[in-house]
């Protein structure tokens, strides 16, 4: 039988994500149901080829079931229903301020958008590692419309479809140098525009340059940190999500932390910005919602034990 991860990771999935505490496939609800259907329809088939025992719940998740354990849909279910019990008094927070399920929020830093006069009918390509970069463009030109994208996680992906975009590449390794190997084949002997924010944490440009491949890049949004948030002391135990250099930064001038706190992070870039102090976990995948079930992935071994 083929090995499960690698099968997931070939199927490189934007509206599903495989939840290891759940053992199912959720899909992101935010988008319609046929949105959803040909990624449904291409991971079951995928699952059914590879002889994986599987049920496709009401909500259309998938839910993957074991050989060793009961194939009932009730006895999955209660099983279920007993771990999510489990973690219901958990204290997960992310420092934007997006609303996610199963966490609390802290918007500690806003995005302003930077409007730029660009001709796009120059590009024969353009790079997006940041939904943010997406959100920008679209706020002063429909143009970027038209170009090739090539995007470095599935939520950036999926905000350049939604947005009506040219969805031409999505990353397999959803990191930012790693995401600059991939594209140097991509790219080779095309002209291309990446837009960005003010910082960059990874070596995407100077790797491409390197490459000799002709890009550009152009700052189309900044982070700044929120100073109206008011600092307060977390609970115990807390799982403090990191997205970003930026969360990371903005955090400690607001915030203290305590041994008992756990770090999430949602990528290797991310990682190397924390103090020495502190040794973060690292999501699965580049989301939110990778982020928050590597938290609970972290709890329930902990509660095993």
């Amino acid at each position: 039988m083929i090995n499960f991860t690698k099968m997931i990771n070939k199927l490189n999935l934007l509206y599903y994500e495989y939840n290891t505490n759940s053992k199912s496939f959720m899909p992101d609800f935010s988008y319609t149901p046929m949105q959803r259907y040909d990624e449904l329809m291409k991971l079951t088939y995928e699952l059914s080829k590879h002889r994986f025992n599987f049920f496709v719940k009401k909500d259309k998740s998938v839910l993957i079931l074991e050989d060793k354990e009961p194939k009932s849909f009730i006895a999955k279910n209660v099983a279920f229903m007993k771990r999510k019990i489990k973690i219901s008094n958990m204290n997960i927070y992310t420092l934007n301020d997006k609303k996610t399920k199963m966490a609390k929020n802290i918007p500690l830093y806003k995005i302003t958008y930077v409007a730029n006069d660009i001709n796009f009918s120059k590009y024969d390509a353009m790079i997006f590692t940041s939904q943010n970069a997406v959100l920008a463009v679209n706020s002063f030109s429909n143009e970027w419309k038209k170009i090739p994208a090539y995007t470095i996680a599935a939520q950036t992906a999926k905000t350049v479809k939604k947005l009506g975009g040219n969805l031409k590449f999505v990353s397999f390794t959803k990191h930012g140098n790693e995401f600059a190997d991939e594209l140097i084949q991509e790219l080779q002997g095309k002209k291309v525009l990446y837009l960005r924010g003010k910082k960059v944490v990874t070596n995407l440009i100077e790797i491409l340059e390197d490459a000799k491949i002709d890009c550009e890049h152009i700052i189309c949004y900044e982070n700044s940190c929120n100073e109206n948030i008011k600092a307060k002391e977390l609970p115990k135990n807390a799982y403090i999500i990191f997205s970003s250099p930026s969360t990371i930064h903005c955090f400690f001038k607001k915030f203290s932390w305590k041994e008992s706190y756990t770090a999430i992070s949602i990528g290797h870039t991310t990682a190397k910005y924390f103090p020495p102090n502190i040794q973060p976990y690292i999501a699965d995948t580049t989301s939110i919602e990778s982020c928050i079930n590597k938290a609970i992935e972290i709890e329930l071994s902990i509660q095993d034990d």
